[in-house]
């Protein structure tokens, strides 16, 4: 969070003066335009490239409820139409709503249809009267009565921060109104700004539902806050008032956090981001934190690995806030299929290509819910096998297709996968349940190319893709031409050529070696141009 930097001049500072300072968490002073808060003409929001993106922020019933009445919010008239025999003395329902499907019409037409109050700049002490004085003559505000606005309008954000206690006592009011929160396309709102974002929501009968948007374009800031004080001499008072003021300060920022329905892994991120530095939440991250994500609906017609490694490790972190280094290790693909999983996180990540469209589809499992791979299992593959459907596979792919059938019918999805290391039967298993369930549109969802062109995790950077089929061609090749059988060069990196490999360290380098490295490659008379396409982040 920033704010400005109090100095003393040399002096001892008064009470008044520590405790100022004590409560301003910063990490340097912005030296930035001054916010200017002003009415728009236009909600930017109801034009194109604000499509609600499907990254798991509501469950699929409520997604597909909105999906199915979007289209009949084209004035503000009719938003209100739509929501006040649900909203107009308290929630109710008719039987066929949950508290969910009420409340994602009225969040999402009111993005669409609300006026606009823009607040771009530095937040300096006084912008919240000036916000205040802004809805007050303009009649902004949109309620049934004060606290409780089914519909309203919408603040939207571009700001590198500037005071916290102005920005939290902002977002108090946001909240407050039942204001929509909303980063317009290439808006920055980092530091403070993010106080004012996150206070888009409502809490009607005890129940939280999000009202922020971002733009898949939008970067939103937050890092770790740090307390200075002049230099000078301190008696124990002194300090002892200091420090009920920093924690105050903290309970303070943390509790409205929470309010906000913010996770202790958003937290995490926050707290462990040096001041100087700013941490930026992927767009899986933002969805897990009750942030709708707007943008173009594109379909992915083609996937490079990466891209693959890219959307199922966002996903992953928005679940779980880290990266695990087996969402690589595991990333298995041909030209219809890819999967990845987690064993200890029960985490599967699968994609299909459609061969009618081309479009690229995934499911993904956790150990937050049961896995459907889990219902297809011996049955199935016993039946498939009746009818004929398996003569297409080598029989000793078959094999193990009925090994795995028979683990995920005896255990959890990751035990049942981890120890098969025959990866063209996993993907051709993944490919014959796809065929079952990829027309049940709950399960099998667009990617978002947003989210999977987002850039592949730091973590990842610089390691060797070792499982890309055209890497390993090459290094199977390369082998066999130096007198190391590996066998044919299919592009599947399989326990022959594992030994070979480990042979080539040996004899090349007068090691151990794992898995495919750069040295290996050297050592193999590969052109770094030649595999630099394989390191990630290349």
């Amino acid at each position: 969070m920033i704010s400005r930097l109090f100095r003393f001049s040399g002096r001892q500072p008064t009470r008044a003066g520590i405790f100022l300072l004590a409560v301003c968490l910063l990490t340097a002073p912005i030296r930035g335009q001054a916010a200017e808060i002003r009415l728009l003409d236009t909600n930017p929001a109801s034009g194109p490239g604000y499509d609600l993106l499907n990254l798991g922020t509501v469950t699929e019933e409520a997604f597909s409820f909105l999906t199915g009445m979007k289209a009949s919010f084209t004035s503000r008239a009719a938003v209100k139409d739509a929501s006040l025999a649900y909203f107009d003395d308290g929630i109710s329902g008719d039987g066929a709503h949950t508290y969910e499907t009420l409340h994602i019409g009225p969040a999402w037409g009111g993005l669409k249809t609300g006026r606009v109050i823009s607040i771009e700049g530095q937040i300096e002490k006084g912008d919240l009267d000036k916000l205040k004085t802004l809805v007050e003559t303009s009649g902004f505000s949109d309620c049934l009565r004060p606290g409780y606005c089914p519909y309203n309008n919408v603040i939207m954000l571009d700001s590198p921060g500037g005071q916290l206690m102005e920005a939290l006592a902002i977002g108090k009011y946001i909240a407050g109104q039942n204001f929509h929160t909303l980063l317009p396309e290439n808006a920055v709102c980092e530091s403070a700004c993010s106080m004012i974002f996150l206070a888009g929501y409502t809490r009607y009968e005890g129940y939280f539902f999000p009202r922020r948007f971002a733009h898949e374009t939008a970067r939103l800031g937050i890092h770790q806050p740090f307390f200075q004080l002049p230099e000078g001499t301190y008696d124990a008072g002194q300090v002892d008032r200091v420090v009920r003021a920093l924690n105050s300060a903290v309970t303070e920022v943390t509790a409205y956090f929470l309010n906000s329905g913010i996770g202790i892994g958003f937290l995490q991120s926050m707290y462990r981001t040096a001041p100087e530095s700013m941490y930026y939440p992927s767009l899986a991250e933002m969805a897990s934190e009750h942030i709708f994500v707007v943008g173009t609906n594109t379909p992915l017609l083609d996937m490079t690995r990466p891209q693959m490694l890219s959307y199922c490790a966002n996903i992953y972190r928005g679940r779980y806030n880290e990266v695990a280094p087996d969402l690589l290790a595991n990333l298995q693909s041909n030209e219809r299929t890819f999967l990845t999983y987690v064993v200890g996180r029960n985490f599967v990540c699968l994609g299909v290509r459609s061969d009618g469209t081309g479009e690229w589809k995934s499911y993904v499992c956790s150990g937050e819910s049961k896995c459907l791979l889990e219902e297809f299992a011996q049955n199935d593959i016993y039946e498939l096998q009746k009818r004929g459907r398996l003569k297409r596979f080598r029989p000793s792919d078959v094999a193990v297709m009925e090994r795995i059938a028979v683990g995920l019918d005896n255990t959890e999805v990751g035990l049942a996968l981890k120890d098969f290391t025959h990866r063209v039967a996993m993907l051709h298993y993944m490919q014959l349940f796809a065929e079952k369930f990829r027309d049940y549109a709950a399960m099998f969802k667009s990617i978002p190319a947003s989210l999977a062109l987002s850039g592949v995790p730091g973590e990842f950077c610089g390691q060797v893709d070792e499982y890309d089929a055209g890497l390993v061609r090459k290094v199977q090749a390369s082998m066999n031409a130096k007198g190391i059988t590996s066998g044919k060069p299919d592009g599947s990196l399989g326990p022959n050529t594992r030994k070979a490999i480990r042979r080539t360290g040996k004899d090349l380098l007068g090691r151990d070696v794992a898995g495919i490295e750069p040295d290996l490659l050297l050592a193999l008379g590969l052109p770094e141009e030649e595999f630099r396409q394989y390191v990630l982040c290349r």
